[in-house]
């Protein structure tokens, strides 16, 4: 029954490509072949501390890795930040287009799937969104990324392990001294988990976007306070410099 609800809403909603919007017509992805081809994934030689892809073979982590604590291990991002996937997060993000998540989870755990198991993580932890941002978009794009890696690997999501406490501006505006004032007190663990007895060792923080890691490191400091002892993060997308 699953599979013919599944024909009759395709042909009333045919699906769109994650990566120009249009109805994909012939394809054996969820993606227009063409589109597909031009997706940049982050390759070697990569930072080892937050994969992104840096120019000197010999050297081991990027230069804002190099200069900075984080309380993370390190991380996982699939595609470079490019022109292509800006406008498809965008989609994503504020079109409506939670669809995309599926081709976005699919994607992840063909690459990294092995990666995410081998950590033996107790959960994925989407970035929150602050109450009012969930009510105009009515939905966290982090939470549907990892609920979308995490059934396809059999990873438990929590949603509800972090909060966000503090509506802040948008990170793509400010520098690194403005990014870190701006989450300051931004993020809190529940309630509910702080007085839960299964305690969280290891995590795997989700989310789409890294440029700098100050919203990752930010959530990384509040679990790490609480006690998990192992964090780690996964990303669709990186941005490029530094």
């Amino acid at each position: 029954m699953a599979g013919i609800a599944e024909v009759l809403i395709n042909m009333v909603y045919p699906p769109r490509c994650p990566l120009c919007g249009a109805i994909i017509k012939e394809s054996k992805r969820l993606a227009c072949d063409s589109c597909y081809k031009e997706l940049e994934y982050v390759e070697e030689p990569r930072c080892k501390c937050c994969s992104k892809a840096i120019e000197d073979e010999e050297a081991e982590y990027c230069y804002d890795c190099s200069r900075k604590e984080f309380y993370f291990e390190s991380g996982i991002a699939l595609w470079n930040y490019s022109s292509q996937m800006k406008k498809s997060l965008a989609m994503f993000k504020y079109q409506n287009r939670k669809e995309y998540g599926k081709f976005y989870g699919e994607e992840f755990v063909r690459v990294y799937g092995d990666v995410l198991k081998s950590l033996e993580p107790d959960a994925l932890i989407p970035v929150p969104v602050h109450w009012t941002r969930y009510i105009e978009r009515g939905y966290n794009q982090a939470a549907i990324i990892a609920n979308q890696i995490g059934k396809r690997i059999q990873i438990p999501v929590v949603e509800d392990f972090l909060v966000r406490t503090k509506k802040t501006i948008a990170q793509k505006h400010l520098d690194d001294k403005g990014r870190e004032q701006n989450l300051q007190g931004a993020f809190a663990v529940s309630e509910k988990w702080k007085k839960n007895e299964h305690k969280m060792e290891c995590v795997v923080i989700i989310d789409d976007i890294y440029t700098t890691g100050s919203t990752i490191n930010t959530c990384a400091k509040v679990l790490k306070k609480e006690g998990v002892k192992e964090i780690y993060f996964g990303v669709l997308c990186i941005g490029n410099g530094y």
